[in-house]
């Protein structure tokens, strides 16, 4: 997930969950039912080809095998921190249907990995503003945050979301919207946060450069502890941890994937589980 804006510098997530339009499917669903963990990454191998994802044969798909069962609050808390830092292989996706003067179909489905944070790596390229609040000493701050271990079970949370769904008739036809966020820290927001990020009555070129970095280590420090309560709802002891290595364009990559006992189906995935295939 490369940011490109400074005002999305920072990956809020108010929850885990993956939106699919109508008549798509995850890439691990189609074609198999689940009924066995296997069954999923049978469907992923299966699906994996230039029909669907358009740059297929830039990616080789190498290995994919149990890591772990995950037992004990230990391991637990391990891949609650490790999903929730600047470590896991994300996908960057680009997706154009439609149809040409012709009557041809047009689709085009590009897939390439990504990394969130990137900026607090390398921010050549980036406006001279950004890279001014980005020093070197401030990149080193924001990392040690994100490495940081929590174990929010022993922690006080503090929780804030808001939820409005509208439905209208309009001369066009019918609308629906759903407004809302589900935002969780381990203390009160702060007012430049909630001006910024809740209310949208500021942006961060409104604060003092000091301001922003406090600004840009809360919102990360909110998006991980937000994770990790969207990860305690979602993933359960007895789950299953997958890894899968690929290569694209030549480059090693390891996306770990964790399945649900109950279900067999994954549920917890940055790479793979976004790609939502048309039935």
């Amino acid at each position: 997930m490369r940011i490109k804006d400074i005002a999305l510098f920072c990956m809020i997530i108010g929850g885990y969950y993956t939106l699919q339009a109508q008549g798509t499917v995850s890439i691990y669903e189609l074609g198999l039912p689940i009924r066995d963990y296997e069954d999923n990454f049978k469907n992923l191998v299966s699906n994996w080809k230039k029909e669907y994802i358009t740059n297929a044969e830039d990616y080789k798909l190498n290995d994919i095998y149990f890591v772990e069962t995950i037992s004990g609050h230990e391991r637990y808390n391990y891949y609650r921190n490790y999903f929730s830092s600047d470590q896991p292989v994300g996908s960057a996706r680009s997706k154009r249907t439609g149809g040409d003067s012709k009557g041809n179909r047009i689709y085009e489905h590009m897939v390439k990995p990504s990394y969130a944070y990137t900026e607090l790596y390398d921010t050549r390229g980036l406006d001279e503003r950004i890279q001014a609040i980005f020093s070197n000493e401030f990149q080193l701050e924001a990392r040690a945050l994100l490495s940081r271990e929590f174990n929010i079970d022993t922690l006080q949370l503090y929780n804030e979301e808001y939820y409005e769904e509208e439905s209208d008739t309009t001369a066009t036809g019918y609308s629906h919207s759903i407004r809302g966020y589900n935002y969780t820290s381990l203390a009160p927001f702060s007012q430049n946060y909630k001006d910024i990020q809740i209310n949208h009555t500021k942006t961060i070129f409104d604060l003092a450069i000091d301001d922003v970095r406090s600004f840009i280590l809360e919102d990360l420090l909110i998006g991980r502890i937000t994770m990790q309560v969207a990860f305690s709802e979602a993933v359960k002891p007895g789950d299953r941890v997958y890894a899968i290595d690929f290569e694209y364009e030549r480059q090693p990559y390891t996306a770990y994937v964790i399945c649900s006992r109950e279900t067999k189906k994954v549920i917890w995935d940055y790479f793979f589980s976004y790609i939502s295939l048309e039935e």
